[in-house]
């Protein structure tokens, strides 16, 4: 009479084909941490140990880049507890809101007119992204000089109408409108780009359900392309807001800050703080606030997105 063995986990645990198994997952593990490991010390190299040093900077007194006393968070009250700190922060907040209050219908209102079947469409769509192609630096010398009422045709124009030598850089007002509308003109074929690759990824069969369910064109945008595209213009949206937020070159070309600080943006408050006064201490201290400002922006941003893909409880 023959024993037979019991089968255990153990045994199985044991067995050459599990073993192999493991070590296949084992292998495929730190293959793919490999893969990682590179990327995540190039992302820590240049996001989290700058505003690391950033924040170290800001609780001290600094020369140069050399943090001297520590002084706590007198930097932070210094800003906050001058005027023109807060009047940078509502100054940067207007010319976010209203660059993306132009911007995102401009983007979206030309990507669904070059979505549709026209001739030209190639060139067209080639000559609207060409705005994105050049860079602030430039944008700003070349829309500095078409609006000077001395030599710029769009000032030339202005000074026409109005009667009079018309300078719109010199008037706070019309110094940010004219800033505003610099960087809508610069940014608005990255809304563009994004909506229209949306649009063309939503299948044409729910398009033609639609109109054969009877509905409008306006009915068509308002309840089948806007929520297919949410996403991306939220992501589109929160890019465009951190890059308005940190505006730099703009401002420093067309106005450098005037006039009477009528155009001193949060980014040009800190690279003047840092590179002409050699404050840097100070200037971190902003850094770190703008900082804070996009964190809650891409939070926001998360919250949205996120309920915007969770199923509706019933």
């Amino acid at each position: 009479m023959s024993t037979m063995t019991p089968t255990t986990p153990a045994a199985l645990d044991s067995s050459p084909a599990r073993k192999r198994a493991r070590r296949s997952a084992k292998g495929a593990t730190t293959f793919a941490w490999g893969l990682i490991l590179p990327a995540f010390a190039l992302v820590l190299a240049v996001t989290v140990l700058p505003v690391a040093r950033a924040f170290e900077l800001s609780l001290h007194a600094t020369e140069f880049l050399n943090a001297g006393e520590f002084v706590g968070l007198d930097n932070y009250i210094s800003f906050f507890s001058d005027p023109s700190g807060l009047a940078g922060i509502g100054r940067t907040i207007a010319f976010t809101v209203g660059s993306l209050a132009l911007t995102m219908p401009i983007g979206v209102g030309l990507a669904l007119l070059l979505n549709r079947r026209f001739r030209g469409r190639t060139l067209v769509r080639t000559l609207l992204i060409l705005p994105w192609v050049v860079s602030q630096l430039l944008a700003g010398l070349m829309w500095r000089w078409s609006v000077s009422p001395d030599i710029g045709p769009f000032g030339f124009i202005l000074s026409a109408i109005n009667g009079e030598r018309t300078d719109v850089l010199a008037n706070p007002t019309t110094a940010m409108l004219t800033l505003i509308v610099v960087n809508v003109w610069r940014t608005y074929p990255y809304a563009m780009v994004l909506a229209l690759a949306a649009l063309q990824s939503i299948p044409e069969e729910i398009r033609e359900s639609a109109r054969v369910e009877g509905a409008s064109a306006f009915q068509e945008l308002r309840l089948i392309t806007l929520p297919l595209i949410r996403s991306t213009l939220l992501i589109a949206t929160i890019v465009l807001t951190i890059n308005a937020v940190n505006m730099v070159d703009l401002p420093l070309v067309m106005t450098g800050g005037g006039p009477v600080n009528g155009t001193d943006l949060l980014g040009l408050r800190v690279y003047r703080e840092a590179f002409t006064l050699d404050r840097i201490g100070f200037a971190s201290a902003i850094a770190v606030v703008m900082f804070i400002i996009n964190v809650l922006i891409s939070i926001v941003y998360v919250r949205v997105l996120r309920g915007d893909r969770e199923p509706k409880r019933s």
